[in-house]
C-alpha cells in the first residue's frame, strides 16, 4: 500500500492529476466494501512514512501538497473500513502520532508568515484528529489522549480562524465526551472559556454546534447542583448589560440566543429552576433603548427572547408583570419612525404574542397606537407608501373594544384613498388583515360603516387576488348587514365616496380621543348612556379580573401539574420553569 502511495505521489505531473487518481481509488474501495469485500488498510511505516514527514515539512511545496492529499486518502480509506466493521491496525498509534506531531511542529514554525501550506495542514490535521478520537479507533490508538491535548494547547496559543475554531470544537466535544467542566476546578475555567468564545463565532454553525456543547455541560453539572442553570442564565444576563454600558454590541446576539436555548434546557430538567426576573427586565429596557445602536440580528434575538420569557410566564403572570413588560415594549416605540420600521415585523409578532397571552395588553398601548396612526395619516395624506404596510401591521396588533374608534378613522381614510394608489399588495393585504381584526372587536356596527368596510374589502380582495381572510371578512361584514335588514345594499366602491367623507367628518366630530371613553360597540350613542370612566380605569378593573381569575399557588409535592410557587408573590419577580411546562 505504501508503494501505491509512492508511485502516485512521484507519477503525478501535478496536484489535480493525483486528486483524480485517489479519488478513483477511493470508488473502488467503497464499491468492493459494499459488495462485502474486505478492504485493506492504508496506514504504514518504514521509509516511505518517513519521506512522506520529511516532505511535508520540506520547502517544496507541490511536494507537500501532493503528500497531504495522499495522507486525506489514507484517513478516507479507514474511515470506509470503520463503516463496515473493521478495525484499526496495530500500527496506527504510531503512524497518527508521528503525522500529528509533525504537523504540529510545521505549523508552529509557520505561525505568522505567508504559506499556501498552512490551510492545508490544518484541515489535514484536524482530519486526523478527528478519526483518533472516534470511540472505536481511540481504544486502539494509546496516544489519542496525548495528542488531543497537545493539539489543544496549541491551538489555545494559535490567532483565532475558522480552521482553528472548528479544530477547537472538534476537541472539547470529546473532552465534554468523558467528563463535565463545573468551574471548580483551574482547568475548567479555561475549557468553559474557550466553549462560550465559540459560541459566539461568526459561524453560523460553529455557534449552534457550541451551544449544543454547552447545554450538554451545563445539564451533566446541574444534576449535581440545580443553581447551575440560573446562575448561568444570570450571568450572561449581566454580561448584556454591561456589554451595552460599553458600547460592545457585536455578538450581543450570541448571547442572547444562548439565553433562549439555556431557558428551553430548562424544560429538561427533573427540579424547579427560578430565574430572577428584575435583571432580565433590565436587560430589555437597556437593549431596546440602544436599538438604534444594534444590529438588526441582535434586535430579532432581543425580541425573541423577550417573546420566549413571556410564554414562560403565561397569561397570569404576564398580567401580574404587567408593568414591567409595558415599560420595556414601549421603549421600542420611543424611537424616530424609520429605525423602528427597521423592526417592524419582529415587533409586530411580539405584539402579538402579548395579545394571545393577555387580551387587554393593548390597553396599556393606548399611546403608541395613536403615535402609529399619526404615523398612518402622514402616508396617507401623503400618499407615500413608505411604511404602510409596516404600520398597518402594527396597528392590527394594537386594536381592541375601547380604542376601535381611533382604528376606524385610519381604515376609512385607507377607504378613500383612489385606486391607482394601491398598487403594493403587501399594503392591501395588511389592510384586509386590519379590517378583519378590527371586526372582531366589534366596534362595527352602524351600517354605513358596515357598507363602506364591505365595499372596501371587495376593492382589496380584486387587487391581492384569492385571499381566504378576505372571503371570510366579506362574508362576516354580509352577515352583519343581513341581521340589519341591508340586504339589498349596492356595493360598489365609487358610490361611497362622498358618503364616507360625510360619515368621516361626522365621527371626527362625535369622537376625540382626550375626552371619556364611550361605548365601542356603539355608533352612536345619547348622553345619557355615556360613562365619564377613563382608559386608567379600564386598564385597573382588567388587571383585577385577570388577578381573581389566577389559579392558586400548589405545594411543590404536588403532582397535578405545573405550578407556581410562594417565590412568584415577591411582585412577580421569579419564573418557575418547571419540567412539565
Amino acid at each position: 500500500m505504501a508503494q501505491f502511495l509512492s508511485r502516485a505521489v512521484n507519477d503525478a505531473p501535478n496536484i489535480a492529476k493525483l486528486m483524480n487518481t485517489l479519488d478513483n481509488k477511493i470508488d473502488e474501495m467503497r464499491e468492493e466494501a459494499n459488495k462485502g469485500f474486505e478492504t485493506p488498510s492504508y496506514i504504514f511505516l518504514g521509509p516511505i512514512y518517513e519521506e512522506m514527514l520529511q516532505a511535508i515539512t520540506a520547502t517544496d511545496v507541490t511536494i507537500a501538497q501532493k503528500w497531504l492529499l495522499a495522507v486525506a486518502f489514507v484517513i478516507k480509506s479507514e474511515m470506509i473500513r470503520l463503516e463496515n466493521g473493521g478495525t484499526m491496525p496495530d500500527q496506527a498509534s504510531a503512524f497518527f502520532e508521528g503525522l500529528i506531531s509533525t504537523l504540529l511542529d510545521t505549523l508552529e514554525t509557520l505561525e505568522g508568515k505567508p504559506s499556501l501550506l498552512a490551510n492545508d495542514m490544518w484541515i489535514t490535521l484536524c482530519k486526523a484528529v478527528s478519526i483518533i478520537l472516534k470511540p472505536n479507533v481511540a481504544a486502539s490508538v494509546k496516544c489519542h489522549k496525548r495528542m488531543a491535548n497537545r493539539t489543544f494547547k496549541f491551538v489555545l496559543q494559535t490567532a483565532s480562524t475558522e480552521r482553528t475554531e472548528q479544530l477547537l470544537l472538534l476537541l472539547l466535544t470529546w473532552m465534554c465526551s468523558v467528563r463535565s467542566f463545573d468551574g471548580e476546578r483551574a482547568e475548567d475555567v479555561v475549557y468553559i472559556n474557550q466553549m462560550q468564545m465559540l459560541q459566539r463565532s461568526s459561524n453560523d454553525s460553529t455557534s449552534t454546534d457550541a451551544t449544543s456543547l454547552i447545554l450538554c455541560n451545563l445539564q451533566k453539572v446541574n444534576k449535581r447542583d440545580p443553581k447551575v442553570l440560573p446562575a448561568f442564565i444570570n450571568e450572561n444576563v449581566k454580561l448584556v448589560t454591561n456589554e451595552l454600558v460599553l458600547g460592545a454590541t457585536d455578538k450581543l446576539y450570541r448571547v442572547l440566543q444562548m439565553i433562549g436555548a439555556v431557558l428551553n434546557a430548562c424544560k429538561k430538567c427533573d427540579s424547579d429552576i427560578f430565574v430572577d426576573l428584575e435583571p432580565l427586565w433590565n436587560m430589555f429596557d437597556a437593549l431596546f433603548q440602544h436599538l438604534g445602536d444594534l444590529s438588526s440580528g441582535t434586535v430579532t434575538e432581543a425580541i425573541l427572547l423577550l417573546s420566549l420569557v413571556a410564554k414562560w410566564l403565561g397569561p397570569d403572570l404576564v398580567l401580574v408583570n404587567i408593568q414591567h413588560i409595558q415599560k420595556i415594549v414601549t421603549r421600542l416605540f420611543d424611537h424616530q419612525i424609520d429605525t423602528l420600521m427597521q423592526h417592524a415585523t419582529n415587533i409586530e409578532k411580539l405584539l402579538r404574542e402579548f395579545d394571545e397571552l393577555c387580551s387587554d395588553f393593548y390597553l396599556v398601548m393606548t399611546e403608541q397606537l395613536g403615535r402609529m396612526i399619526e404615523e398612518l395619516d402622514k402616508e396617507i395624506d401623503g400618499a407615500r407608501f413608505r411604511h404602510a404596510h409596516k404600520l398597518i401591521g402594527i396597528i392590527t396588533q394594537l386594536d381592541g373594544a375601547s380604542v376601535g374608534h381611533l382604528v376606524e378613522v385610519s381604515v376609512l381614510k385607507l377607504a378613500l384613498i383612489y385606486k391607482p394608489h394601491w398598487t403594493d399588495v403587501n399594503v392591501a393585504d395588511a389592510t384586509i388583515r386590519l379590517i378583519h381584526r378590527h371586526l372582531s372587536t366589534g366596534c362595527s356596527r352602524h351600517t354605513k360603516a358596515l357598507r363602506i368596510l364591505l365595499a372596501f374589502t371587495k376593492q382589496l380582495r380584486s387587487i391581492v387576488g384569492h385571499h381566504r381572510l378576505a372571503d371570510r371578512t366579506i362574508l362576516a361584514i354580509g352577515g352583519m348587514l343581513s341581521s340589519t335588514h341591508e340586504t339589498n345594499v349596492n356595493t360598489e366602491y365609487t358610490l361611497y365616496t362622498n358618503e364616507l367623507q360625510r360619515y368621516m367628518e361626522a365621527s371626527m366630530q362625535r369622537r376625540d380621543i382626550e375626552t371619556p371613553v364611550e361605548d365601542p360597540t356603539e355608533m352612536s350613542t345619547s348622553p345619557a348612556k355615556r360613562t365619564m370612566r377613563t382608559k386608567q380605569d379600564d386598564i385597573v378593573d382588567a388587571i383585577k379580573k385577570k388577578l381573581r381569575c389566577m389559579r392558586q399557588p400548589v405545594r411543590p409535592d404536588c403532582s397535578t401539574g405545573p405550578y407556581i410557587t410562594n417565590q412568584v408573590c415577591n411582585n412577580g419577580c421569579n419564573m418557575s420553569l418547571n419540567s412539565q411546562i
